[in-house]
């Protein structure tokens, strides 16, 4: 694969979609104030729920922040740079996807890289700086080694977040339905704001095993409070490699079954 044919497609899809977005400017002021006024909303949440109690499932406030920014961040990430598989039912529809496989690029690279959503920059500023004032708040000791391991879990959520968008990409080319789909998916991966110990023994093995929002979410953060096993450690590295692997091998099979408008 050659990486900088790849980067200089994604700079100028980036380019084409700063441009889109840039040209509404009250459009894109409202979309920005929503994305904060709902981080916000959570927040007022946490704190008027730490006004009753002094845990929650054994963390404190300061700890359920990080796995609350932890969730931010991942998820952020994965809207940032995947949007573009939200589109693949019109492309399907109207034939442009037709298009797209006789390029001489992934066309998967290409729909996933398709819409770069700037917007999630101006959430992705507060998210940073208030992740750094929560872990020097922790009040367990932070050791490079655990700050290693959050940085490396983190990237394998993301990898995590990119393999189901891919299995969404290939239902859709199967059923043409993503929206639902969509819906599903975010909806699972709001549950991450909070530590995966607050959910029955039957949540927590779907969002472990089936639909990993906790390895996503809540191996980083616990891996940072140096309370994640090792096991667990290599286990959310083998099922992000897995998961990645197993939803290229569904993007292949899923084109066996696409019947172009042309046919």
């Amino acid at each position: 694969m050659n990486l900088v044919k790849y980067f200089r497609v994604w700079l100028t899809l980036a380019k084409m979609s700063f441009a889109e977005q840039a040209s509404s400017r009250l459009n894109t002021a409202s979309l920005i104030a929503g994305k904060l006024v709902r981080m916000g909303f959570v927040f007022i949440f946490l704190l008027a729920l730490f006004s009753h109690t002094k845990s929650l499932a054994g963390f404190s406030l300061t700890q359920t922040l990080l796995f609350f920014m932890t969730f931010n961040l991942v998820d952020i990430l994965a809207q940032l740079f995947f949007r573009g598989i939200y589109i693949i039912r019109g492309l399907v529809q109207n034939g442009e996807l037709d298009l797209l496989l006789i390029k001489p690029i992934s066309p998967l690279f290409r729909i996933a890289t398709n819409t770069t959503d700037f917007l999630d920059m101006f959430t992705m500023i507060p998210t940073l700086i208030i992740l750094i004032l929560v872990i020097l708040r922790l009040e367990t000791q932070v050791s490079f080694l655990s700050l290693f391991l959050y940085v490396l879990l983190v990237l394998s959520g993301i990898i995590l977040a990119l393999a189901i968008h891919i299995f969404t990409a290939g239902i859709a080319v199967i059923t043409q339905e993503v929206d639902n789909l969509i819906w599903i998916y975010r909806d699972l991966m709001t549950m991450g704001r909070f530590p995966a110990a607050i959910y029955a023994w039957p949540v927590k093995l779907v969002l472990t095993f089936v639909i990993p929002i906790a390895v996503m979410v809540s191996f980083p953060a616990e891996a940072l409070l140096g309370i994640l096993a090792w096991q667990w450690i290599l286990f959310a590295f083998f099922w992000a490699a897995i998961f990645f692997w197993g939803s290229l091998k569904f993007w292949r099979f899923s084109l066996k079954y696409y019947t172009s408008v042309s046919s």
